[in-house]
């Protein structure tokens, strides 16, 4: 019975705990919803392995359950969001082949490419 009750309160404080935040970033022309503990993968930044990169341009920001939203309005600069990720890696996305041919003319070519990027974890969103 002691266990059970034990198993009560960890519930009861998990569900009192605060409700996640996530923000809604751009970087390099693309779109991520990021929380705290997300992995994201973007287009190659500069730095080393562990350095902290800074999203200046976040365009929504709130909680998960959705209760309090903020949304970036034609005319505000910023949202007051600070959201902080570490960068983890520099690697190399899966190649894509590009492969041409002209039916009569005997001509093929064919060709791949490997996008570089960069892996980040965010640490932190802050209202």
């Amino acid at each position: 019975m002691a266990k059970k009750q034990s198993d009560e309160l960890n519930t009861d404080s998990v569900a009192q705990a605060e409700p996640k935040l996530f923000a809604v970033v751009r970087t390099c022309g693309k779109q991520y919803r990021v929380t705290a503990g997300t992995r994201i993968s973007i287009a190659t930044q500069e730095g080393e392995k562990g350095d902290k990169i800074t999203f200046s341009d976040v365009l929504m920001a709130g909680k998960v359950d959705g209760s309090e939203v903020k949304i970036l309005a034609g005319g505000e600069k910023s949202l007051g969001v600070t959201v902080i990720g570490r960068l983890i890696a520099h690697v190399k996305d899966k190649k894509v082949i590009i492969f041409k041919k002209r039916r009569k003319g005997g001509y093929t070519k064919k060709q791949g490419h490997r996008q570089a990027k960069s892996e980040v974890m965010i640490e932190s969103v802050t209202l």
